[in-house]
């Protein structure tokens, strides 16, 4: 799963958009004041503010995917995580995360981490944070996925693809697919030069793999690329456009051009 790309950040969004819990029919979204970040819960049908809560500083609804497709909410609705822009790697930056209680909004962890890093994933009980750390940026960037425990605070090595024994990523993630539960995270990567990939992230069991896709697609045609979960998660399906140019059996990452 390594490789050339574009850029690759993705940080936390502020506006009305924000990450929806389709369950309990709540949008949570974060708004920016001068110095501070008021989080909303807001209900769906009607717009109604359910609870609102300040926190220091500027932080927004994780943004996983530069199609616009956001995160942060565990699967069982119980945890929010929020970050801080992802700047350009260079010496003297830092990232900041915080992650909340949905039902009161209170501060559950906050973590400043030296570096660029953003927001990828959190398992479905909030107890673990998957957090991307850009070691490199540019035309060739290079990154990785490491863990952070919520109640501890513990920051933990890089996830080694199980498929190739590989740390280092490099590529652009262009769509996001998750399972209902919130326990896999699926990201699609374009990269110039290479053939595209999936990440698919197993944020239970902390595992990735790095499944290369055998399609011949431009770069410049990377945004007319779709991804899809069906058979209750155990197909995934490429497109582009309106035609399928492989699948994926998430049992198995056995991959079938179309």
């Amino acid at each position: 799963g390594s490789g050339a790309g574009g850029p690759q950040y993705t940080s936390g969004l502020a506006g009305f958009e924000g990450v929806v819990d389709r369950d309990q029919g709540i949008r949570y979204s974060a708004m920016w004041g001068r110095r501070s970040t008021h989080v909303l819960a807001i209900r769906t049908d009607g717009g109604k503010v359910l609870r609102a809560r300040p926190l220091q500083g500027h932080l927004g609804i994780p943004l996983v995917a530069y199609d616009g497709t956001t995160g942060g909410l565990s699967g069982d609705g119980k945890r929010l995580a929020l970050a801080s822009y992802a700047p350009v790697p260079r010496a003297g930056d830092s990232t900041r995360f915080v992650v909340v209680d949905t039902k009161s909004l209170r501060v559950r962890r906050q973590a400043v981490l030296d570096g660029s890093w953003s927001f990828d994933a959190i398992a479905p009980d909030g107890s673990t944070l998957y957090l991307t750390q850009h070691l490199r940026a540019g035309k060739h960037p290079v990154y990785r996925v490491r863990t952070y425990d919520v109640s501890t605070g513990i920051l933990r090595g890089a996830l080694v693809d199980r498929l190739e024994g590989e740390r280092d990523m490099g590529g652009e993630p262009i769509r996001r697919a998750s399972s209902a539960d919130g326990r896999w995270a699926y990201t699609l990567y374009a990269r110039r030069g290479h053939e595209p990939f999936v990440h698919a992230l197993d944020t239970v069991r902390r595992e990735a793999f790095c499944v290369d896709l055998p399609v011949d697609v431009g770069y410049g045609y990377r945004w007319l690329l779709t991804l899809k979960l069906y058979e209750r998660g155990r197909l995934l399906v490429v497109r582009r456009g309106r035609v399928t140019l492989a699948t994926v059996r998430t049992d198995s990452w056995k991959v079938e051009k179309a």
